[in-house]
């Protein structure tokens, strides 16, 4: 996995570590099998060049997203998303430090990575277990870093319908 991060690190444009590897800059652990990252459009193209010259290869794309895979099982993909500038400087803007091995990369402040998990149940139902367990281990993990009506207003604008009260009813959430 480090062979990833270190990849990362040299793309020469800003990126954020987003998903399972980004939870740890929030003081969550949480066993994930990809490197997920997320872009400008507008450097799209030098990603997919600098992935390509790292060895991967594009397996899957839509509109916002691509996939890479390296030909060795040992390697894990990278999964990217694509943002127009103006939310990825709203991203970035609030960045926190992420540390992997000698590689320093960045990974979106706590109510980001918040929204990014909200909009992506909203965006795919199928996520919502796994997203919602999420936040809920940030939350539990910084307490008072999210007040409670912040916290719902993040739910209003980027979840789906009934999505605080969900959140409110887990075990571990504040």
């Amino acid at each position: 996995m480090q062979v990833l991060f270190d990849l990362l690190g040299r793309f020469s444009h800003p990126l954020l570590v987003i998903g399972g590897h980004a939870l740890a800059a929030h003081g969550v652990a949480r066993q994930t099998m990809d490197v997920d990252c997320l872009i400008t459009v507008e450097n799209r193209q030098a990603l997919d060049a600098h992935l390509r010259g790292g060895g991967l290869k594009r397996v899957g794309e839509t509109e916002n997203f691509a996939r890479y895979s390296h030909p060795s099982d040992l390697v894990p993909d990278i999964d990217v998303l694509f943002v127009d500038a103006s939310t990825f400087q709203k991203l970035h803007a609030d960045r926190v430090p992420l540390q992997r091995g000698q590689t320093k990369l960045q990974t979106p402040a706590l109510p980001h990575l918040i929204a990014l998990k909200l909009h992506a149940i909203r965006n795919n139902p199928a996520r919502e277990a796994g997203d919602l367990g999420d936040i809920a281990r940030l939350l539990h993990a910084n307490p008072g870093a999210i007040s409670t009506s912040e916290l719902a207003a993040l739910c209003a604008q980027f979840g789906p319908p009934g999505i605080e009260a969900k959140l409110q009813a887990l075990p571990i959430a504040p």
